[in-house]
């Protein structure tokens, strides 16, 4: 899969959207690029001085904050403050289904295209380290992992994805499994 996929199989799609209900309003921003073996998406490990999520491989992005306009403009934002990246660089290509945690976010995952991760690193004590994931790592069996669970979304299993020393779990590979559910 490349990023001219995900470009074609985003433009036009209206994603679904939920109430946020009680849920913390966050967004997410899978950032891409196209690499040798295919598209690439920049994550993150967050550092353990965290409040939540602490350690974990996670998307940049966070909580909608009352100055930001919209989620996209929150997702940007956050990126700007994790992993030092400039907006301006980012040709945003759409957004996906609306989606909840168990920990209690409503989260709102945007993707946009970059064409290098270079200068990109942790830019805040929030994030340990800043890498590039193959996408195709989600499809392959030896590396993906279906771990029973209930989840208010209907799932019934939480994803976990073996990657380089990292486990890519939970929303974060949801999120990942859903973009390539979109391009297929």
């Amino acid at each position: 899969m490349r990023v001219a996929d995900v470009s074609r199989a985003l433009a036009g799609r209206v994603p679904r959207t939920r109430p946020a209900e009680a849920l913390t309003p966050a967004a997410v921003l899978i950032l891409l690029r196209d690499a040798p073996g295919g598209a690439e998406v920049l994550l993150t490990r967050r550092s353990n001085s965290v409040k939540d999520h602490k350690g974990q491989v996670s998307l940049p992005g966070g909580v909608v904050e009352p100055q930001d306009a919209d989620t996209l403009q929150a997702a940007l934002r956050e990126s700007a403050e994790e992993v030092g990246l400039d907006p301006a660089r980012v040709r945003v290509l759409g957004r996906l289904d609306d989606y909840t945690t168990l920990t209690g976010y409503h989260v709102t995952p945007w993707v946009g295209v970059i064409q290098s991760f270079d200068g990109l690193a942790p830019a805040s004590a929030e994030i340990e380290r800043v890498f590039a994931f193959p996408l195709a790592a989600l499809s392959d069996p030896a590396r993906l992992r279906r771990i029973p669970a209930d989840h208010p979304d209907g799932f019934a299993e939480v994803l976990v994805c073996d990657w380089d020393g990292e486990v890519v779990w939970g929303a974060t590979a949801r999120m990942l499994l859903g973009l390539l559910e979109v391009v297929s």
